[in-house]
């Protein structure tokens, strides 16, 4: 979900924007640029000046900033793998 809020300067007004962003991922390490479809959001707001949110919801994923670039998608999974092992039993998927 966004949310862009921003102070109109002439008004003096808080504006806020919000729009959700819906996703279907593949599995572990699967990962998604969201750039254009964020900037897409920010455009329909009609918002000059503000500050944009993104978070989801869930607890075995994540939002994060970083140059979504071939290498990186590989990397970053398997990097995650070994820190975190797709194997192992966790006590949060026995929930």
């Amino acid at each position: 979900m966004l949310s862009a809020p921003a102070t109109s300067e002439a008004a003096h007004q808080t504006m806020s924007y919000q729009q959700q962003i819906f996703l279907t991922t593949k599995g572990p390490g699967d990962m998604h640029d969201l750039t254009e479809q964020v900037a897409a959001i920010v455009a329909s707001s009609g918002i000059q000046t503000g500050t944009v949110n993104i978070f989801n919801v869930g607890s075995t994923a994540s939002v994060g900033t970083i140059e979504f670039e071939p290498g990186l998608q590989q990397d970053l999974p398997s990097i995650l793998n070994k820190l975190i092992p797709p194997s192992r039993q966790y006590g949060h998927e026995q929930a």
